[in-house]
Parts: C-alpha cells; sequence; structure tokens
C-alpha cells in the first residue's frame, strides 16, 4: 500500500483481488452512462450520486461546478467528495494553476495549512509513484466512477460527512478490472457549499461489504 500527502491529507492506493465486486471488467475507455451535462439539477436525498456532478472532465472548472450545483444533502457531500478526487488523482497531476483554483474554493476553514496548498505537495512528489507501482511510471492514468463505490462513515451529521470512496483505475485508456484506489474525506457544509477538511484511509472491508454504487460512470 502506499500512502501519498496531498497536502497534508493522505490518499491510498491499492490492488484489488479479480474477485473483488468493485472491479470493472472491460477493456476499453469506460462509456459514460450519466447524462452528458453537468446535470443532476435535482440532486437530493431521493436521487442517488451519479459520481458525475459537475461533467466528465477533470479539471478545476469540473470540481468547482460540482461544489457549485451539490445540495445540502449527504448525496451532495459524495458528489463534491468524488469530483474532487477525480480530478486529484491522475497523472500528468494537475497544475499548479488548476491546483491553486481548487484550494482556493473546495477546502473548508478548518483545513489546516499544510493541506490546502495542493500544488506545493504536487510539486514535492512531482516524481514520486503515487500509485505503488499499480500504474507503470509515468503512464497516464485516471480515475473512473463506473462501477465505483462510495459509503457515509457513522457519525456524520447534516454538515460534516465523512465520504469513503473507491474508483477503479483507468490506465491509458482500459478501466482495470482489479485496481482501485480508495481514500476517506471529511466534508464540511460552510458558506452554502460542500468544502473539503481533511483525507484519510477507510475501513476497506467496510467499503467493499457495504459501499453503494453510483447511478452512473464517468
Amino acid at each position: 500500500m502506499l500512502v501519498v500527502v496531498i497536502g497534508g491529507g493522505i490518499a491510498y492506493s491499492v490492488t484489488r483481488p479479480a474477485a473483488d465486486p468493485i472491479a470493472a471488467p472491460t477493456s476499453s475507455t469506460p462509456t459514460p452512462t450519466a447524462p452528458a451535462t453537468s446535470g443532476n439539477e435535482g440532486l437530493g436525498d431521493d436521487v442517488a450520486p451519479t459520481g458525475c456532478l459537475g461533467g466528465f472532465d477533470r479539471n478545476a472548472d469540473m470540481v468547482l461546478t460540482a461544489q457549485a450545483e451539490a445540495k445540502h444533502t449527504t448525496f451532495g457531500a459524495v458528489e463534491v467528495a468524488t469530483a474532487f478526487y477525480r480530478w486529484g488523482w491522475q497523472y500528468p497531476y494537475p497544475v499548479p494553476a488548476e491546483a491553486d483554483a481548487v484550494s482556493a474554493d473546495i477546502m473548508a476553514s478548518t483545513a489546516n495549512d499544510s493541506f490546502q496548498d495542493l500544488a506545493s505537495a504536487y510539486e514535492t512528489f512531482a516524481d514520486a509513484d503515487m500509485t505503488s507501482g499499480q500504474v507503470p511510471a509515468n503512464t497516464p492514468f485516471h480515475l473512473s466512477t463506473t462501477n465505483g463505490l462510495w459509503m457515509i462513515s457513522e457519525g456524520s451529521s447534516a454538515d460534516k460527512v465523512e465520504v469513503n470512496l473507491a474508483e477503479g483505475y483507468v490506465v491509458n485508456g482500459a478501466l482495470s478490472p482489479t485496481k482501485a484506489a480508495v481514500i476517506s474525506l471529511t466534508m464540511i457544509w460552510e458558506d452554502d457549499a460542500w468544502h473539503l477538511e481533511s483525507g484519510g484511509t477507510p475501513d476497506q472491508a467496510k467499503l467493499t461489504n457495504g459501499g453503494t454504487r453510483y447511478t452512473g460512470g464517468c
């Protein structure tokens, strides 16, 4: 397992066994199953997360759009956390301007200073393998919510939600049937939007056995 510090938060990369239900057996780029818009205008507790709020791009605009559109619900927290993870866990890494834009708007006021500085974090491990060998060095990759899982931790409240995520690796355009990245992100509702306070590791057994699949995929 690799532990990578992103702005003071922790992201984890793991290899799944082939029988893991998170796996998505496909050999080509997954075709999005959600509407090709930033969509989900009716997002609420009666509409489960697609994992695609904000759109299908993996840039700062997608993250900030998801934040602006997400409702004050647990589902909204899941969508924003997912958007952040889709953007943040990819190679080539986000450029400094994008990292600064996300840091400025997505971070909670209660996040520690080092966690908020995403650009410095990416610069720190610019030559590191953030996947711990799951993806060959210098190989483009990103994450897909197709067949991914999300789960809310016990003890979450209306304004503070711990979101646990497992998303599949897409390497050179192909969604891996055996490899995923997992993370736990604590989301805070403040200033009428969801913000990221901290990151950590989820209970992987609970997430695998009790997680909920997204209704879409991108």
